[in-house]
């Protein structure tokens, strides 16, 4: 190895952490110690190094060809064993990574286990090496989107729901469990933040009358104005079913939404072999039933990939502040940059051309409504289900 090899593979070494160091350098030596015993001749004798350098050159590249071209799914295959797969399932200090045709049930490392809930979801890109009689993750390759809500129990810290997806679709019911636009609008929030894009869902249409119909498609208008694909669905009667598969179509989506609302009925009715768990909404209080007790994602035909979630009752972004709030209120953008002040939060400034757009009528009154709440922290949709029609 020359100079110029040792002074790459110290400054890679010197981008890992000690645990991850470790781990290559266990995996080196016994690629090293192979190579010893088949020795030949007058071969030229290897050293350690030299392996590591081959190591860190081919998790660099997997990284850079996952990168460059998120959508190809066919893991390859080191010169050791190693994978590269896709997280389809994760349940604690372990996960499941598809690898081509394999379902490879993989250990995670100390310090991954330890950041699981931040660290680790399902959609994420590992590489993975055999461990015992099974794998080991040794990598989380970057992600080109990731969807994240406010842990319940410390608001500064993120709990991770969905890795490298480009759609995600907020599903909400017509009827039960009730349809909570300032929940719709917590989700499009954590949807900006993600880097992926939003569609939403109103699922159980058929429970409709006409005047209520007409009721809801007055409360999505704010929302088919930000362009986003809206569509009223029914896994009873098949309405909007293929228009939402029209929608999915090659991309990778997450299902998010209350327990209740229809995520996995959803699922099955885009294809019947996904058999996701289902179940009523109880019937005392109107909320739904968590029937999706952990991420799954589900391979379905038209190149559709879907994560399904489970419920989650408080869907919280109280670790965001006003600037990232205002950014998930995408209809502000145009206006915002004509503000007095380019800190504007849109609340009590002089001079602000967003409180000004919702005078006018440019901005949703509700939606102007919705983003104040969420500033002032005092928006709970889940505890105010008879104030949502009139935010």
């Amino acid at each position: 190895m020359d100079k110029r090899q040792r002074r790459r593979l110290r400054d890679l070494l010197a981008g890992l952490d000690v645990g991850e160091r470790n781990r290559l350098t266990k995996r080196a030596a016994k690629l090293h110690k192979a190579a010893l015993r088949t020795m030949t001749g007058d071969a030229r004798r290897p050293e350690l190094q030299d392996f590591l350098l081959r190591l860190l050159d081919e998790q660099e590249k997997a990284a850079a060809g996952f990168a460059a071209a998120p959508s190809v799914a066919a893991p390859t295959a080191g010169m050791d064993g190693s994978r590269r797969g896709t997280v389809v399932a994760v349940t604690a200090g372990a996960c499941v990574a598809q690898a081509g045709d394999d379902a490879l049930d993989a250990v995670l490392p100390a310090d991954l286990t330890r950041r699981q809930q931040s660290g680790l979801a399902v959609g994420d890109e590992v590489l993975l090496e055999p461990f015992g009689e099974g794998h080991r993750v040794t990598a989380v390759l970057p992600r080109r989107s990731l969807l994240t809500r406010a842990d319940p129990h410390d608001a500064r810290r993120s709990r991770a729901i969905a890795a490298n997806v480009d759609i995600v679709v907020v599903v909400v019911a017509a009827k039960a469990p009730p349809l909570h636009p300032r929940l719709i609008d917590r989700y499009l929030v954590a949807v900006e933040r993600s880097g992926a894009r939003a569609a939403l869902v109103v699922n159980k249409a058929d429970l409709l009358d006409d005047d209520e119909r007409r009721d809801v498609l007055a409360l999505l208008q704010p929302y088919r104005g930000l362009g986003l694909p809206v569509l009223l669905c029914s896994v009873t009667d098949g309405e909007g079913i293929e228009g939402l598969r029209d929608v999915l179509h090659g991309a990778t989506c997450v299902f998010v939404g209350q327990s209740g609302v229809g995520k996995s009925s959803l699922l099955n009715a885009l294809h019947a072999t996904a058999a996701a768990r289902t179940g009523a909404v109880r019937a005392g209080d109107g909320r739904g039933r968590h029937t999706t007790s952990s991420s799954s994602l589900y391979e379905l035909p038209g190149d559709i990939r879907v994560i399904d979630t489970p419920g989650i009752r408080r869907f919280s972004v109280d670790d965001a502040d006003a600037v990232t709030l205002a950014d998930g209120f995408t209809e502000f953008a145009p206006y915002a940059a004509r503000c007095r002040y380019r800190d504007c939060a849109h609340t009590h400034e002089p001079g602000c051309a967003v409180k000004a757009a919702v005078d006018d009528g440019a901005i949703s009154r509700r939606r102007y409504a919705s983003y104040r709440k969420l500033v002032d922290g005092d928006d709970d949709p889940q505890q105010s289900a008879g104030a949502e029609t009139t935010v």
